[in-house]
């Protein structure tokens, strides 16, 4: 090949230098007065200058053709490829070789367009695909099962059409978030669950939907919270209930023999005894009973979150006063920190006072059995989605894997004077803020309990 070139560039020299040798001949012939051999030579010369400006006339013809032909994605032209003109050869062949080589692309990217429309159309997961004019683009069956319409559709307006809520709230869902949409198809009641994503689709930008219906995982945990309520408070009741069951035995046993009644005479100062202490331990089970179900309707029945501005260094210093002199007694570390761009905090201060102090007596209830440092720590700063974090810490024994699954059930405690609904109510709390309330605990690492809002 690089023969070949030098071939072609000493050909070209040549046809230079045979221009030229014609040209200064020409003159030379014509200051001689050799009329008719000057322009002879003159006209051969001439010729060789047109032919060869033909020539790279007609190659930058042909570059300028096959860049407009790619500009407008046309590869089907091919350059004719003859041993007349071997220069323009070589440059016919290598623009069909770079013709050949787009051709392919084009294909591959076609079949590739193909193969992931088909994958996304078949998919499990619903997938739809809006651009920045909020037109459906593409929409997969699941994603037009969900909607209800036909997959077979073409129409893609269709779903704007068939079920406005549907497509607005696909429309309003910002890129990186989750939506929960419910609603009733015919018969059918879906909870289905929204998330966006932005693509780059060569020069413009399109938001991808994926779309899960999320109903019966609900159900699932809903029934298992619901198994987990009723174990716990099939438990604390027959904790309550056992003592009057006994008492009751004790007691009739006491004023029945052999199936009979016995008469006054038979009631001594021991029966009386028995009797006014059987009937303490009803009283105090059945309080206790009333308080249980008093506890019940705490969490079944927290208000309507009033949410305000709360200036957050105020708030903390507060709450440093509340517990400074009580941790000071008890030798307990107590050190509150924020982020100092933070100036207010939003929610409703009372609710989230409660979750606070419900936080920190179980901190302290946690740390008083150090037997060295005792430490707790509340931290407030944000995270990078703008929400904001109250992080309660303290260095007080791990909770262990299994209970931390149930500390949040109502009526669960590991206390032996626990009522079990403080954290019941502090999550339920968190939830009517639209946040949440979690727990971190790692063996010889610190106990966290993180609010979210």
């Amino acid at each position: 090949m690089v023969s070949e070139r030098l071939l072609h560039t000493r050909y070209r020299y040549l046809v230079v230098l045979t221009m030229l040798v014609l040209f200064t001949a020409a003159g030379f012939l014509l200051a001689k007065r050799d009329f008719l051999a000057a322009s002879v030579l003159f006209l051969t010369g001439l010729l060789t200058v047109i032919v060869m400006l033909r020539i790279y006339s007609g190659a930058n013809q042909a570059v300028a053709y096959f860049f407009n032909a790619l500009r407008n994605q046309d590869t089907t032209h091919q350059f004719p490829v003859t041993p007349e003109n071997r220069s323009l050869s070589q440059l016919y062949e290598s623009m069909n070789l770079l013709n050949k080589y787009f051709q392919d692309i084009r294909i591959q990217n076609e079949y590739n367009e193909k193969y992931y429309r088909t994958l996304i159309r078949h998919s499990a997961t619903g997938m739809l695909v809006l651009n920045s004019d909020n037109e459906v683009e593409l929409i997969n069956k699941m994603a037009c099962q969900y909607a209800g319409i036909s997959s077979e559709t073409t129409n893609p307006n269709l779903l704007r059409i068939r079920n406005q809520s549907f497509y607005e709230a696909v429309c309003n869902l910002r890129p990186g978030t989750d939506l929960t949409y419910k609603h009733i198809l015919g018969n059918d009641y879906q909870v289905l669950s929204f998330r966006a994503s932005m693509l780059r689709k060569n020069d413009r930008v399109v938001k991808l939907v994926s779309i899960q219906d999320i109903r019966h995982e609900l159900e699932s945990k809903e029934l298992e919270s619901y198994r987990k309520l009723i174990s716990v408070m099939t438990h604390e009741i027959m904790n309550l209930m056992s003592p009057l069951t006994s008492v009751s035995k004790v007691l009739y046993s006491l004023y029945f023999n052999n199936q009979k009644a016995i008469s006054l005479k038979d009631m001594d100062e021991h029966i009386l005894k028995t009797t006014l202490n059987g009937l303490q331990v009803i009283e105090e089970q059945g309080s206790g009973l009333l308080n249980f179900v008093d506890n019940y309707r705490k969490i079944s029945k927290l208000p309507q979150p009033d949410i305000q501005a709360i200036e957050l260094a105020e708030w903390m210093e507060q709450l440093r006063i509340v517990y400074a002199e009580k941790m000071e007694q008890q030798q307990i570390s107590l050190e509150m920190t924020h982020d100092r761009n933070i100036s207010r905090i939003w929610a409703d201060k009372k609710l989230l006072n409660q979750v606070m102090i419900n936080l920190l007596n179980n901190a302290m209830d946690a740390v008083i059995e150090n037997e060295g440092d005792r430490k707790i720590e509340v931290e407030v700063f944000t995270l990078h989605s703008q929400r904001l974090r109250i992080k309660v810490s303290n260095n007080g024994p791990h909770i262990p894997p299994e209970l931390q699954e149930k500390i949040f059930v109502p009526f669960f405690t590991t206390k032996q004077n626990g009522s079990g609904i403080g954290l019941s109510i502090s999550q339920e709390i968190m939830k009517l803020h639209k946040g949440s309330l979690m727990v971190v605990s790692a063996r010889g690492g610190d106990t966290s309990f993180i609010l979210e809002i």
